[in-house]
């Protein structure tokens, strides 16, 4: 049997663990250490992003300096033979349309395929990071319950809603990544076609007005009234369209998955609470 004497120390213990938990500067302090230890994990993430950055806006001026280059060199090709054969018609308009179209794909390859997956991988790094202390501040604050006979059940119960949400809001936060990582491939995509498109329609008009001016024709080039112009505008515009319809079905199809996220949170915290 328990004497007084032998249950003192063990209720002097029971007495300073209460008050350690719900002591009002204690758990400010743990507070604050927890928004300095987050702040401090997610400066790394950005910085280390930014030198990411760096490195693509580094990337993107060399292969742009690069396409500037050859059309330097093309434009003295041109000039050469329109001078060699007093003919306007020996520039060729076919390669000043593909150097655009080189030029445009640089842009493309950087802002809809290697900024959106770099993005991807910090992202993701950011959203654990915030999980994770998330997670330590619900923990934090459910050892400031100590009313109530149930006060231990309450404290396990509000853990372990805390731990579901955490699990739960990973899938949410994978679904985001996940989906503008499928949204950036469309726009990849469909880019080359609307880039493929434009540059047809550059030599196009190109070859147009350069005739115009060799033949002196007072008449400007109307593309409206070319046939193949209206065909390739089509082709253009066709493809466009199918990029908006493509990412509406797609943020369907990640919305009906969210969905089903939510649901399925929503049934593990009905248990839980039941």
């Amino acid at each position: 049997m328990l004497t007084l004497g032998k249950t003192a120390p063990l209720f002097l213990l029971l007495t300073v663990l209460a008050a350690a938990q719900t002591d009002p500067a204690a758990g400010q302090k743990q507070q604050q250490d927890l928004e300095r230890r987050e702040r401090r994990e997610t400066q790394k993430i950005d910085q280390a992003e930014e030198q990411e950055r760096i490195k693509l806006r580094t990337r993107e001026r060399d292969e742009l300096a690069k396409v500037q280059r050859e059309g330097t060199v093309a434009a003295g090709t041109a000039t050469a033979a329109v001078i060699a054969t007093g003919s306007l018609m020996a520039a060729d308009m076919t390669k000043f349309a593909q150097l655009k179209f080189a030029e445009d794909e640089v842009r493309n390859l950087i802002q809809n395929q290697l900024t959106p997956e770099m993005t991807a991988r910090f992202q993701r790094e950011r959203n654990a990071v915030s999980r994770k202390f998330t997670l330590e501040r619900a923990k934090l604050d459910a050892q400031q319950i100590t009313e109530g006979e149930d006060a231990a059940k309450q404290r396990d119960r509000a853990v372990k809603t805390a731990e579901l949400s955490a699990k739960f809001q990973e899938q949410t936060d994978d679904l985001a990544v996940e989906q503008a990582g499928e949204e950036a491939k469309l726009r990849f995509a469909h880019t080359t076609k609307i880039n493929a498109a434009e540059r047809d329609l550059a030599a196009l008009t190109g070859k147009h007005l350069m005739e115009q001016t060799q033949k002196g024709s007072a008449a400007a080039y109307n593309p409206a009234a070319d046939p193949e112009f209206t065909k390739l505008s089509a082709v253009r515009d066709a493809v466009r369209s199918a990029l908006e319809t493509a990412l509406d079905e797609l943020r369907a199809k990640f919305n009906a998955r969210r969905t089903d996220v939510d649901n399925a949170k929503e049934d593990e915290m009905a248990k839980l609470n039941g």
